[in-house]
C-alpha cells in the first residue's frame, strides 16, 4: 500500500516512548496513510499500556512484541508487521521535528531515492559534564542539499527510511550486529545499506528532516565512550565477515601500543596549556584508536 509505517523500536523506556510519541501529536500535516508500529523489544515496563494509552491521540498506532533480544530482531519485526511500502525507523528517545511527517512524505512521493536519511541534534535532560563536547551527540551534516549519498557514507539508523521490498531484497537488519540488550554495538544499519547499494539502490540525505535525539546520562561517563569505540571496532569487523589473520592480530597489537604512545606525548601539552581540553579529553583522544582495534580484535 501507499503509504509509510513508521516504527519506533523500544526496550523498558516507557517514559521515553511517551515523549517520543507525544512529539508525533503535534506534526504540522496529518496524513492517513501513516501509521505507527511501536515494536517492543520484552520489555518489563509499563511500554504496551504508554502505547495503548496513545491508540486515542494517534491515528493507526499498533503495538507489536517482539520476544527475540537486539534492535535487529525488533527492526525486522516492525517491517513484518508494516502495511505500508516504506517503513521508516526513529528511536525510542528522539523528538520529531512539527514539520517530520511532511517531509518525509514528500520525499517519497519525490521517489528520487531507496532509501534516505536526516539529521539528528541533541537534546539534554540534565547538564552535561564540561569535558563532553558542545557538539556530542550531533550528527555531522552528511550534505548541504537535498541528494544522493557517496557509498562511504551512511544514513543515520535513529531517522532513515526505505522502500519495504528493497528492504527486504537486501536481507533486512542482520541480527548478529548492533545493539544487543546491554550490549553497545553499531554498524546494523550501515550493513543493511551496503547490501541494498549493492542491488542498485540508491541512499539519499534530506538535511531538512530533522529530529533531536536524546543525550542519556550514562553516555556522559568516560566509561561508555570507551565501550562505544570497542563496539565500532567489533561491529565493523563483524559487518565484513572476515576473519583477521594471526599474524595480521599480532601486527594491529604492536600498532596500537606505538598509536598510544605517540598520542599520549604528543596531546599531553594541549591538555596542559588549551582551555576546556580536560583529562577525559586526553583520555579519549589518545585510546580512541586502541579501543577500536580491541573491538576489531575480539572478533
Amino acid at each position: 500500500m501507499n503509504g509509510c509505517s513508521i516504527i519506533i523500536c523500544t526496550q523498558n523506556r516507557s517514559a521515553l516512548l511517551k515523549t517520543c510519541l507525544n512529539s508525533f501529536i503535534g506534526q504540522n500535516q496529518v496524513f492517513e496513510n501513516i501509521e505507527y508500529i511501536v515494536v517492543d523489544n520484552q520489555s518489563t515496563d509499563d511500554t504496551k499500556e504508554i502505547t495503548v494509552s496513545f491508540k486515542n491521540k494517534l491515528n493507526n498506532l499498533n503495538y507489536v512484541f517482539e520476544e527475540k533480544i537486539g534492535l535487529s530482531h525488533a527492526r525486522n519485526k516492525g517491517v513484518e508487521s508494516a502495511k505500508y511500502d516504506w517503513v521508516c525507523f526513529m528511536d525510542d528517545d528522539a523528538l520529531a521535528h512539527s514539520d517530520f511527517n511532511e517531509v518525509m512524505m514528500e520525499t517519497i512521493k519525490n521517489n528520487l531515492f531507496d532509501g534516505f536519511g536526516g539529521m539528528f541534534y541533541p537534546w539534554y535532560r540534565t547538564p552535561k559534564p564540561k569535558w563532553l563536547s558542545p557538539i556530542f551527540g550531533q550528527m555531522p551534516m552528511l550534505r548541504n542539499d537535498l541528494g544522493p549519498l557517496p557509498n562511504h557514507q551512511h544514513a543515520a539508523g535513529g531517522i532513515c527510511a526505505f522502500k519495504k521490498n528493497n528492504l527486504l531484497k537486501a536481507g533486512g537488519f542482520p541480527p548478529d550486529i548492533g545493539m544487543r540488550g546491554n550490549v553497545v554495538g553499531y554498524g546494523e544499519e550501515n550493513y543493511l545499506q551496503d547490501k541494498m547499494r549493492a542491488n542498485e539502490d540508491i541512499i539519499g540525505f534530506v538535511p531538512n528532516w530533522k529530529m533531536d535525539h536524546l543525550v542519556a546520562e550514562y553516555k556522559y561517563t568516560l566509561n561508555w565512550q570507551l565501550k562505544r569505540f570497542i563496539g565500532k571496532g567489533r561491529d565493523k569487523q563483524l559487518s565484513s565477515g572476515k576473519k583477521i589473520p594471526i599474524f595480521q592480530k599480532i601486527f594491529l597489537c604492536f600498532r596500537s601500543l606505538a598509536v598510544l604512545f605517540f598520542y599520549s606525548i604528543k596531546l599531553f601539552p594541549k591538555m596542559l596549556f588549551i582551555r576546556n581540553y580536560y583529562f577525559q579529553n586526553y583520555l579519549l583522544d589518545i585510546l580512541n584508536y586502541p579501543c577500536i582495534m580491541f573491538g576489531k580484535l575480539t572478533v
